[in-house]
């Protein structure tokens, strides 16, 4: 790539890549080369358990072997799962049968994940018995008579030993090109879309994950993303497959995040933008040794340079932030550790290897840089599609190959982006746009907000009102006319909210993303938001 860029797109072109191209692959390599240290830890309120790579290839057969016995290769074969030894297990015996996997929210309500189940064609599912309060295995049961294909409901309460069955002397050859996973998008409005997730894909975006991170092999990463998600099961699972670290499971709680942190002296901890801001608002956080680790990592939301900065202060490692979407298996952009901190807390960094990357110009063209436009990806990390659903398909990938993200971008000289907002969130008001995330950074800058969410409300003379929601840091009291004045101090008066709400917290999905959509809802009906005229 030149040092400096005259439009607004990379273009990565393709190298040779890794040996490896499906997930079974990588998880031989892994017990090919070794050490026999652990490999994989799982760590339940009930059980923790290790895997050395060995180990764990052996017993991911044995599942498989349980799998082929009823089920023939293609099959979908769904989870509904916390963070544990049986989502590891059937990710692998998944793959390792040339399976397809369908990695559902645990927390699903009957319609979500019947939707799920009836698109997919899942023909087993495996779901937890409790999930945080959901009984999911009982749900998946109940729906069970209304969907044909669905011939076996197992539960799980943590005795993943039932799983193995006696190995079979061959397991069939994948092809790379071939589905590895059916993943659903957390979807802030209508139905959630099925993401299919090729095993090239996965293999490819793991690799190239990890060796923009930059760790050396070994190590351990402590991993609280859900692996219903590609930042849990791609760029967690299979990531630290290529790095040959100890990579340490674990569904999020913070006290038991920030132990785990400290007694296996973790140099990798990767966890959402709202589950570092619980973690830092831990009691013993102060107390928690944190000097072994070397890089935090991010995703799923924008990150305002400000909480950077304090994630970087708290935990004493650079934190980086990837440009992702599960269409891309979970990451396309990613800043350096190594990266100034001005690129670390102000952008998503640089394409990963395979990925090209443009700014798009509202004809399409490369926009020039410093000028904001949509970003568009391509390269073989891309999603093949949407499941039956060609036409939400050709909505976002167009014939030569872009996803068109819906994100706005800014994509400076050195080809490094930072994300500005989403083309369906750009509030218009008097014939203005405003960016909701460049008012969301003045707001949440003050030291009463926690957290900070802006949307448009329907006005008839000005098309759209700015409206903030804002999260008090606990045990403070919000002054909406100082956070006002905080706004003119910074921004043009068209981009100063017109009305304030001050709430408990913020509508999240499951991926941890602000529901944008229902706070445009609860501005358009709530008769308590009585904006200001505008002036």
């Amino acid at each position: 790539m030149a040092d400096t860029l005259e439009r607004s797109e990379v273009l990565v072109p393709p190298t040779a890549g890794p040996a490896e191209h499906v997930v079974g692959d990588v998880l031989r390599r892994a017990a090919r080369l070794g050490p026999a240290d652990p490999l994989v830890r799982t760590v339940t309120p009930h059980e923790e358990h290790a895997w050395t790579a060995a180990e764990l290839l052996a017993d991911a057969g044995r599942v498989a072997a349980g799998l082929l016995a009823r089920h023939e290769p293609g099959a979908r074969i769904a989870t509904c799962l916390v963070n544990g030894p049986e989502a590891v297990l059937l990710q692998f015996g998944v793959a390792l049968a040339g399976m397809v996997l369908v990695p559902v929210n645990p927390r699903s309500r009957p319609p979500e994940l019947e939707h799920a189940l009836r698109l997919s064609g899942a023909s087993a599912i495996h779901a937890a018995e409790d999930a945080a309060g959901n009984p999911a295995a009982d749900v998946a049961a109940g729906l069970a008579p209304g969907l044909p294909s669905l011939t076996e409901v197992h539960r799980c309460a943590g005795d993943w030993r039932a799983l193995l069955s006696d190995p079979v002397a061959e397991l069939p050859t994948v092809d790379p090109e071939s589905l590895a996973q059916i993943q659903f998008t957390s979807g802030t409005t209508g139905r959630a879309k099925g993401v299919l997730i090729t095993h090239a894909g996965m293999v490819a975006t793991a690799h190239a994950f990890r060796e923009r991170i930059g760790l050396p092999d070994g190590g351990v990463w402590i991993n609280p993303m859900p692996l219903f998600h590609t930042a849990g099961n791609v760029l967690g699972v299979m990531g630290a497959l290529w790095q040959r670290c100890e990579h340490v499971v674990v569904a999020f709680e913070p006290g038991r995040v920030l132990a785990l942190v400290a007694e296996r002296r973790a140099t990798l901890l990767s966890a959402a933008p709202t589950l570092l801001d619980l973690l830092m608002a831990r009691p013993e956080i102060g107390d928690t040794d944190l000097s072994s680790l070397q890089v935090v990592f991010t995703g799923g939301q924008t990150v305002l340079p400000g909480f950077a900065a304090r994630v970087e202060s708290t935990f004493g490692a650079p934190l980086v932030t990837t440009f992702g979407m599960t269409e891309t298996c979970g990451s396309a952009l990613l800043p350096a550790p190594t990266d100034p901190d001005e690129v670390r807390r102000t952008t998503v960094g640089r394409p990963l290897a395979g990925t090209d990357v443009r700014v798009a110009a509202p004809d399409g063209t490369p926009a020039v840089p410093g000028e904001q436009g949509e970003l568009w990806v391509r390269g073989a990390r891309l999603t093949r599609g949407y499941h039956q659903d060609p036409v939400a398909t050709a909505a976002a990938i167009d014939q030569e190959g872009w996803l068109h993200t819906g994100d706005l971008a800014v994509m400076d000289t050195t080809g490094a982006c930072r994300i500005v907002g989403r083309l369906k969130d750009v509030i218009k008001t008097g014939g203005e746009n405003v960016s909701p995330e460049e008012v969301e950074e003045a707001v949440s800058g003050h030291p009463s907000v926690a957290r900070a969410a802006v949307v448009g409300a329907p006005s008839e003379r000005w098309g759209e009102l700015v409206v903030a929601f804002v999260v008090p840091v606990p045990g403070a009291e919000i002054d909406t006319a100082e956070l006002e004045q905080r706004c003119r101090d910074r921004l043009s008066p068209f981009k100063v909210p017109r009305a304030w709400r001050v709430v408990d917290e913020l509508p999240m999905t499951a991926s941890t993303k602000i529901q944008r959509a229902e706070l445009r809802r609860m501005a358009a009906s709530d008769p308590a938001l009585s904006p200001t005229p505008a002036s």
